[in-house]
């Protein structure tokens, strides 16, 4: 089968797949005009999404493709390798020395060249595209669990899975696929940089989330975990003084990097104040809460008292006033991955 199927539909499908989507069928959109939400900043600002459905449908929807993928994959046996190929150049790697493709089993690692590149099959659910330098390990690739570790370097993931089915970790963060497309790039020193194109993604570090969806991006560091994440667009000066916050040492300097942030915040920069909401001390807090009020009014029943307290129930309501991916999504999906941590 192409992948190209499973993308713009060219190509001939697998049976298996095509027998997938006769099962669905009777899920499939009746072609009627979806029920559009009003307009947030963001939409505003770029091309207007709708998420017309409610939650509950696209939940259902989604239980019903996880009982039918489990059937469909019942009758297969469990692969623990992924297969390897080689692109321009030679990856170095236990699996695939000499030929033009290989396997990569649980527990090895590939590593490729100063001018090679390589690509992994992971499973049914993806590919990744491994970049020059760049070392990455298969930690599991079990039914329900598709897990690389990548050390150094940069990949290119495009995953068309259920959430949560796939996970890279790095020495500062573990990024969870939330279904989307995105670059992960490790340095010699373990920091690390996300950046979406489609979809979004959790980053995460020991009960520290950031939440990166399409054309946004997050830094992450050692020992300190993942930044606050903010749209490419964003400016310069915005986004330095993020890095003040996330990761200076410098206390001195937090006050005019806040005050930076809160001036230079645009309506779309709500996806970094929300951030910033949980991050910092009480009277930082209390200052981006004011900003964002003035950018984006709090949804009925989100009170100033109980954001300030870190509610999750009320700073999750306010996430999905922004326009973004609704995060119940990813509630919904954290229950297993609850307690993913970054590889040591």
């Amino acid at each position: 089968m192409s992948d190209d199927y499973l993308w713009d539909r060219s190509g001939e499908p697998d049976a298996e797949i095509a027998r997938l989507e006769e099962l669905l069928r009777p899920l499939a959109h009746d072609g009627r005009p979806l029920r559009h939400e009003p307009a947030s900043p963001r939409d505003a600002s770029r091309r207007g999404r709708a998420w017309g459905r409610p939650f509950a449908t696209w939940a259902a929807a989604a239980g019903v493709v996880l009982a039918v993928s489990a059937a469909w994959r019942a009758d297969r046996p469990l692969t623990k390798s992924w297969e390897v190929a080689r692109l321009p150049g030679a990856p170095e790697t236990a699996s695939v020395p000499t030929e033009r493709k290989g396997r990569l089993g649980v527990g090895e690692w590939i590593e490729t060249g100063e001018a090679s590149r390589a690509r992994i099959r992971v499973g049914l659910i993806g590919e990744v595209i491994l970049e020059p330098r760049t070392k990455v390990r298969l930690v599991d690739a079990g039914l329900l669990s598709h897990r690389l570790s990548l050390s150094r370097g940069t990949l290119h993931a495009r995953i068309w899975a259920p959430p949560g089915r796939f996970l890279v970790d790095t020495p500062s963060a573990t990024a969870v696929d939330l279904g989307c497309k995105y670059t992960l790039s490790v340095d010699e020193a373990g920091a690390g940089l996300l950046a979406v194109q489609s979809g979004w993604v959790a980053f995460v570090f020991e009960g520290r989330e950031s939440f990166v969806p399409e054309d946004a991006m997050c830094r992450t560091r050692p020992r300190l975990g993942p930044g606050t994440p903010h749209f490419y667009d964003a400016s310069d000066a915005f986004k330095a003084s993020l890095d003040v916050l996330d990761f200076g040492e410098d206390a001195g300097a937090r006050p005019a990097a806040l005050g930076t942030i809160l001036s230079e915040a645009r309506p779309q920069d709500t996806l970094s104040l929300w951030h910033l909401l949980t991050r910092g001390g009480e009277l930082e807090r209390a200052l981006v809460y004011a900003r964002m009020t003035e950018l984006m009014p709090p949804p009925e029943g989100v009170r100033r008292e109980a954001v300030l307290a870190g509610d999750r129930k009320s700073l999750d309501l306010w996430w999905n006033a922004l326009g973004l991916e609704d995060v119940s999504w990813w509630r919904l999906w954290e229950r297993p991955w609850g307690k993913v941590r970054a590889a040591q």
